[in-house]
């Protein structure tokens, strides 16, 4: 039994993990996951018809969440990268944008984060979400990540 449920385990990975790979195509990145090239994934398309295309396949929650910023890491945000539980998340059908993700601010000790320094260990944490996004959502709309400026740079 306990051979069976290993064999399903790593099955259920691998093709998880084949899934989320066969979306990157050549020319093109099947977001959607649908196995075609919508007009949204098109980089051919001109932009209207890619964005009218893009909201007639959205439903009212990926809408909604499309209006919305989500604080990074220590604000509101409580993990640094993915988790399986963000798949029962309000951002499991995308968000705009993640605003002050994993820098850092000194005078919040609570938004210290692993993965602020050096500047490349922070941008592989901010590709990994992104990937997250794309890979992990319905239809893959990737993520605007902000700091404020009035801020300046605070990691």
């Amino acid at each position: 039994m306990k051979r069976l449920l290993t064999t399903v385990s790593i099955l259920s990975t691998m093709t998880v993990f084949s899934q989320s790979s066969n979306i990157y195509k050549n020319g093109w990145i099947d977001f959607n996951k649908n196995g075609r090239k919508d007009i949204f994934e098109d980089p051919a398309q001109p932009v209207d018809k890619r964005v009218d295309d893009l909201l007639a396949q959205m439903n009212l929650e990926e809408k909604t969440c499309q209006m919305a910023t989500l604080y990074g890491y220590g604000r509101v945000l409580k993990d640094e990268l993915p988790t399986a539980q963000w798949k029962n998340q309000i951002w499991k059908d995308g968000i705009a944008n993640i605003d002050e993700h994993l820098n850092s601010l000194p005078f919040k000790p609570e938004a210290q984060s692993q993965y602020s320094y050096p500047f490349s260990k922070h941008a592989d944490a901010i590709n990994t979400v992104q990937k997250w996004f794309v890979e992990e959502t319905r239809l893959g709309i990737p993520v605007d990540f902000t700091n404020e400026g009035i801020h300046g740079l605070t990691h």
